[in-house]
């Protein structure tokens, strides 16, 4: 070690190495080098990410333990073990090795230290790659490309604080609107039992008629005209079925009362009343059809949503967090068994939710659109756009919020430098969400990546109303338009995948250049995306100006799939579909299908932070990865009705208020 020490070029990087570190490197270096070993350093030791097996199979990471790393702890008290990971390159072969250091040093320290060749035991360096990996790269010389160190301290800046009180408080708003109106119903309650013991003692006055107030509500109650008009009734019915409908007399007052609101305390009731448990629940988890038509979009909403998730299991475990890969890669992708896994075009029912948005946008200007003779007027189009920034904004920013948040208090373990990334990456890029440019600006440094289709969506959405213009002013143009669109999607979208040479379903190899060209230039790009949205379009036209069954009469990828889904959706609103309209019409799906915005928004995080809280690498089976799959969806579900109790729910309950 002092032979090291005295070497001229360490005497070169000595200025730029913390001496705090070299310290306490040293002391950890010589207890492990020792006689007898200190407890401490060979735990440190211990952790150091060493050769697996599998390698063939994709297995070259070597992570080490996070824990048994972090639980190391000097008897001087100096310091304790930190967890680094170094991305070595080794011919054309990238991989990472997990070393444990003193938590002094910080990560250009340990780049210098290794460079110099301190970290080594008994002459045997912490980092000797494998004879396999030797074979694999056919090269004996590596190098340090970076050193990522995990720090268990939060960092919270102006930033975080300010997502983190924005979650706070609608956590508080629901608390204490749930209180309020447990409250209220108490006092309702006691008031109804107070006037069933008054009229219990009044009963024999015939034909009387009482008013009473509970909390500020009139409630008319008529006595009996006479026991011997009905011998067999209790008079005590009237007033106790009046009580047990108190609450629902209370909410249809509520609308009114908020409506013509005038003082403050009227707006804090109301407010308060949105944010309240009791309403937000029992909407929720109704099952009354609220859009009157074209019910079976609940089912095919649902469904692929379910099958988005597992898609987004299997996709995010693969790129980071499995020890089996290349098994993966060759076994899994061409199996035809396998179509509810990133095997199978799970891609393709964005596709068809781009198809639902088209139709449901068409059928809102369309009902806005009382008086075709006057035209869109400013008016229609600002209320269009305003309903839809009401409908996906509120929860949109309080996900990136509650994103922010969780990415910043989690104690990250062995994959934390990915969700150190995804937190920078919203800190600097979070106005283009908010934008809905997130998709064209700044795109390799997105915040929530998923959400470049609430981008895209929006986009398509202000599209509409040339659609619905050309409705009223020249059908023909309007065809001619929407196939001009329809045809220069298929060519760009071709010319884009041939110039490329890009895959036509999803590119699933993160390993390889064009899988960050196939994201950034074609992925989630407007105009290789826009035909399912214009056929939606298109289908909510037919359908809302069918006179008769279109059906009777005689009448290529992403598009051709969108087209399929549409006819469906024809077919199930025609009659014609039988069984499938039975049960894509279920009742049952419309709670799951009123959770499904809340579910898309939440569930590639709960997916990134259960693999980011893993120590160790997971291997790939069927088994595996439908038990993760099961669990991701119902946890997202939980946590999506929790997102729509706390925002969604009472800001769209405030919406029709004010």
């Amino acid at each position: 070690m002092l032979l090291v020490l005295s070497l001229p070029q360490f005497r070169m990087f000595e200025r730029n190495l913390s001496s705090k570190c070299l310290e306490d490197t040293n002391e950890f270096l010589e207890d492990l080098q020792s006689e007898t070993p200190q407890m401490y350093a060979l735990l440190m030791y211990d952790s150091i990410g060493k050769d697996g097996s599998n390698i063939l199979h994709g297995n070259i990471d070597q992570l080490g333990s996070y824990s048994e790393c972090t639980s190391a702890q000097s008897p001087s008290g100096k310091f304790s073990g930190q967890y680094c990971k170094l991305t070595i390159q080794q011919g054309k072969i990238d991989y990472n090795v997990a070393i444990c250091v003193p938590s002094s040093c910080k990560n250009e320290d340990i780049m210098m230290l290794e460079w110099l060749g301190l970290f080594k035991y008994k002459n045997t360096s912490f980092i000797s790659p494998s004879p396999i990996l030797l074979f694999l790269a056919n090269n004996n010389i590596y190098r340090v490309k970076s050193v990522y160190c995990q720090n268990s301290v939060p960092n919270i800046d102006v930033f975080v604080g300010i997502c983190m009180f924005v979650v706070v408080l609608f956590i508080i708003m629901t608390i204490s609107g749930t209180i309020f109106i447990t409250i209220k119903e108490w006092k309702t309650k006691s008031a109804g039992n107070k006037l069933k013991d008054s009229l219990s003692s009044a009963h024999k006055h015939y034909g009387t008629v009482s008013f009473h107030k509970i909390n500020g509500q009139q409630l008319q109650v008529s006595t009996l005209k006479s026991k011997l008009e009905s011998p067999g009734q209790n008079p005590m019915e009237t007033t106790e079925n009046n009580n047990g409908e108190d609450k629902r007399i209370w909410e249809c007052s509520c609308s009114a009362e908020c409506a013509t609101t005038t003082t403050t305390a009227d707006i804090i009731n109301c407010i308060l009343s949105s944010f309240a448990v009791q309403n937000s629940v029992p909407a929720l988890l109704s099952t009354k059809n609220t859009m009157r038509s074209y019910s079976v979009i609940y089912g095919i909403r649902v469904l692929s949503l379910l099958w988005i998730i597992s898609g987004h299991v299997c996709h995010f475990t693969l790129f980071n967090n499995l020890d089996n890969p290349v098994q993966w890669l060759v076994s899994v992708p061409n199996n035809a068994l396998y179509i509810f896994s990133l095997g199978g075009p799970f891609y393709l029912t964005v596709d068809s939710l781009f198809l639902i948005s088209g139709l449901l946008s068409a059928r809102t200007l369309l009902n806005m659109h009382h008086q075709p003779e006057q035209g869109l007027t400013f008016k229609i189009l600002k209320d269009y756009v305003i309903r839809r920034l009401q409908r996906i904004l509120p929860l949109y920013i309080y996900m990136m919020c509650l994103y922010v948040g969780m990415y910043s208090l989690i104690p990250w373990k062995s994959f934390g430098e990915n969700a150190k990334s995804q937190l920078d990456n919203c800190k600097r890029s979070w106005w283009t969400n908010m934008l809905f440019l997130n998709n064209f600006v700044m795109i390799e440094q997105r915040c929530m990546g998923w959400t470049w289709y609430l981008a895209n969506d929006f986009q398509f959405y202000i599209t509409t109303p040339v659609f619905i213009f050309l409705l009223y002013r020249n059908r023909l143009l309007m065809i001619a338009l929407a196939g001009f669109l329809l045809l220069t999607c298929f060519i760009v979208t071709a010319l884009i995948s041939w110039f490329f040479k890009l895959p036509i379903g999803l590119h699933f190899d993160s390993r390889l250049l064009t899988y960050g060209v196939y994201n950034i230039q074609y992925y989630v790009k407007p105009y290789c995306r826009y035909g399912p949205f214009l056929i939606g379009i298109m289908l909510g036209i037919l359908l809302h100006h069918r006179e008769t069954s279109l059906l009777k009469t005689k009448a290529l990828h992403r598009s051709a799939w969108a087209a399929a889904v549409g006819w469906i959706i024809l077919a199930c609103e025609e009659g014609y579909a039988g069984f499938i309209q039975s049960l894509l019409s279920s009742k049952l799906w419309i709670p799951l299908a009123n959770l499904s915005y809340a579910c898309f928004l939440i569930h590639p995080a709960v997916i990134s932070i259960y693999n980011g809280l893993q120590e160790t690498l997971l291997h790939y089976t069927d088994i595996n990865m439908l038990y993760l799959f099961i669990g991701h969806t119902i946890l997202a579900h939980i946590l999506g009705l929790l997102l729509c109790i706390l925002i969604e729910n009472p800001l769209q309950l405030l919406r029709k208020y004010f």
